[in-house]
């Protein structure tokens, strides 16, 4: 049944041909948040992070994962039921073999539920369907409401349902403290979508960076040091803009392609981007003031 919703999604958006494995994890996704809805869990978390852009803003980049803020009372004894809710529903939706691997218990402040739906059993050589749902116990201060969005004209249980989102201001605060502090690479999917926020008008909040980093107890000298190193990176380095086209082909329609990761002169656009909104934080933070970077490369 999710292999002919797959081909139906493709169907009605060619520009989509290619990109099949992530088009079904959001068809999914639907079903995931209808469940955490339906079974009373959404009522207490926040999305976050780049699904949620995605889902409630319409960015234009597909995405793999769920994540959401559970805050900082955030309990795994309240979500025990959540892996056989989702392995009954998602068995019964798509009469597929579900595996919900549970989170590991006190493992860092992240809490991750790893769904694998095994498609083809007599196949055990192809791959099976995976992604995560993460929790963080961490607060959200700008929630709002913001219906789901359906991009593909099949059925989906969410479309129109109001979900608890962090603001658009917020989700860029996260961002940008992701980019300073995000282990071992440039993560190209916050890179995008830092971009994408710039298109959008979304401005920078000095206060939402600000108690997102006294929250997680990281100083602002090493938040703006570790910006400026990874600024550098983005404006200078091949292999951060090879990491960044390999990437965000596999998230971006084929028409989107075209205007953006095909064209020479939009990885240095994004550059540029992304040093004005570090320029923008880092006056905002210190009290000066600075302008926002324009183009014509609409994402």
């Amino acid at each position: 049944m999710i292999s002919a919703l797959v081909t139906r999604a493709i169907e009605n958006n060619p520009q989509l041909i290619g990109l099949e494995d992530v088009v079904e994890k959001e068809i999914v996704h639907h079903e995931l948040l209808n469940i955490l809805h339906k079974e009373g869990f959404l009522q207490h978390l926040t999305f976050v992070g780049g699904t949620a852009l995605r889902l409630c803003y319409g960015s234009n980049r597909l995405s793999e994962d769920l994540d959401f803020t559970g805050g900082a009372h955030f309990s795994l004894k309240d979500f025990s039921s959540l892996s056989s809710d989702i392995e009954s529903n998602l068995q019964n939706k798509f009469m597929l073999d579900v595996n919900v691997r549970e989170p590991v218990i006190d493992h860092g402040d992240t809490s991750t539920w790893k769904v694998t739906i095994i498609k083809n059993p007599r196949r055990p050589d192809l791959p099976s369907q995976k992604m995560h749902i993460d929790i963080c116990r961490y607060e959200s201060f700008d929630k709002v409401r913001r219906p789901a969005k359906n991009f593909y004209e099949v059925d989906s249980p969410i479309e129109g349902l109001p979900i608890p989102v962090q603001s658009a201001k917020e989700i860029l605060a996260d961002k940008l403290i992701a980019l300073a502090f995000r282990e071992r690479r440039i993560k190209p999917r916050d890179v995008w979508d830092l971009a994408w926020l710039s298109q959008q008008d979304v401005p920078i909040e000095a206060s939402l960076v600000e108690k997102k980093l006294e929250m997680r107890g990281k100083a602002q000298d090493e938040f703006f040091d570790n910006l400026e190193t990874h600024r550098g990176f983005i404006l200078a380095s091949d292999e951060t803009k090879s990491d960044f086209k390999r990437e965000m082909s596999r998230f971006v329609p084929k028409d989107i392609r075209e205007r953006t990761l095909d064209r020479k002169e939009f990885w240095p656009y994004v550059g540029e981007t992304i040093a004005a909104q570090i320029e923008t934080i880092g006056a905002a933070l210190s009290g000066g003031n600075t302008k926002r970077h324009a183009s014509d490369m609409s994402m």
